[in-house]
């Protein structure tokens, strides 16, 4: 038996967890019991956030879940070389085209040096929920806790990861004046450090595999090469996921913002309508990646700021489960102190 939490550990990369990482390894596994043959029925739904849910997965099954975990690791282009420059079309989405330019012009706010999130269920209560706190600096180094002595507690132990949410800021910031393809193709290996070979990851998640077949007393068989097409949907997944992740680790910068529409404003499968949230007018950004057994992802953002609001994940026979994002400007320093 395995569940979202264990594939994160036996699969994770070399990298720490992000906050999404649980939402992956849940693809990962919903891809895995596809490919076996055994979708995810009522007794297998998703469970709330910090619930461990188990699920039965054999050896094939584990197999392609280490193809689909190319959606979350796997690199678009060669180490030590220049990024592959991915194809933008012709036309960039008018709406998220208009929001980026407006943006634009203005400068982030000068209050504070970091972003406190606190992601729950509610579209307007800002209550500590089971996703505990979060804090992002503005450099992009991330700090969380279960709740607020936890989190001062990281803080203390300067446990804020790595540079992961630096390189997405960076690309971001890049992709407000710079050239568009190059920001694509640097955002779809920003999750990565410089100097990675993603082939070591890769070989390493394969022996971790064949281990994980033995034990159940399985043979190992190598997932089939990946087609052209799924090549292509792993790229656009990569960018969608960067750039999720620059945004919501700096979502009072209005040029991450900025940078992440005119990258988003690019991607032809992202499917942009006007809703309302909480009162508020907002967009919804939908895209969607079939190489993994249909993964659909929804972002909101506010439609006159680009700040995100909420985000949904769903999948093959799942209900869809929606974090709301609520954030506010605080100082390092208070924090730490406990003044928050």
């Amino acid at each position: 038996m395995v569940d979202e939490m264990n594939l994160l550990r036996d699969l994770k990369d070399t990298e720490p967890a992000r906050p999404r990482a649980f939402e992956e390894a849940r693809a990962v596994l919903r891809a895995a019991m596809a490919v076996e043959g055994k979708p995810e029925t009522k007794s297998r739904r998703r469970a709330p956030w910090g619930m461990r849910r188990t699920v039965g997965v054999g050896a094939a099954a584990l197999v392609a879940a280490a193809a689909a975990a190319a959606l979350v690791v796997t690199s678009a282009s060669a180490p030590g070389k220049p990024p592959v420059k991915t194809a933008a079309p012709a036309a960039a989405n008018p709406i998220l085209a208009k929001l980026a330019a407006n943006i634009t012009p203005l400068r982030a706010k000068a209050s504070g040096d970091a972003t406190l999130e606190i992601r729950n269920q509610s579209p307007t209560s800002s209550s500590l929920g089971s996703n505990g706190i979060g804090l992002y600096t503005d450099d992009g180094t991330y700090y969380w806790g279960n709740d607020k002595k936890a989190l001062r507690r990281a803080i203390a132990q300067k446990s804020g990861g790595d540079d992961i949410f630096k390189r997405d800021i960076a690309v971001a910031l890049y992709a407000v004046k710079g050239d568009i393809d190059t920001a694509r193709a640097r955002m779809a290996v920003s999750n990565l450090a410089p100097g990675t070979n993603p082939a070591d990851g890769e070989r390493a998640k394969t022996e971790k595999l064949k281990a994980l077949a033995k034990a159940r007393g399985k043979k190992y068989v190598p997932p089939k090469p990946l087609t052209p097409e799924q090549q292509k949907q792993i790229t656009d997944n990569h960018i969608w996921t960067n750039a999720v992740d620059a945004l919501i680790a700096a979502p009072e910068n209005p040029q991450v913002r900025a940078g992440v529409l005119r990258i988003m404003a690019t991607m032809p499968k992202v499917k942009v309508t006007k809703t309302t949230t909480a009162g508020q007018p907002t967009l919804k950004l939908v895209d969607s990646w079939s190489a993994t057994g249909k993964i659909t992802e929804t972002l909101v953002i506010n439609a006159g700021t680009g700040q995100p609001v909420a985000s949904t994940s769903s999948g093959s026979d799942m209900s869809p489960a929606t974090d709301y994002y609520h954030n506010s400007r605080v100082r390092l320093a208070d924090v730490a102190a406990g003044k928050f």
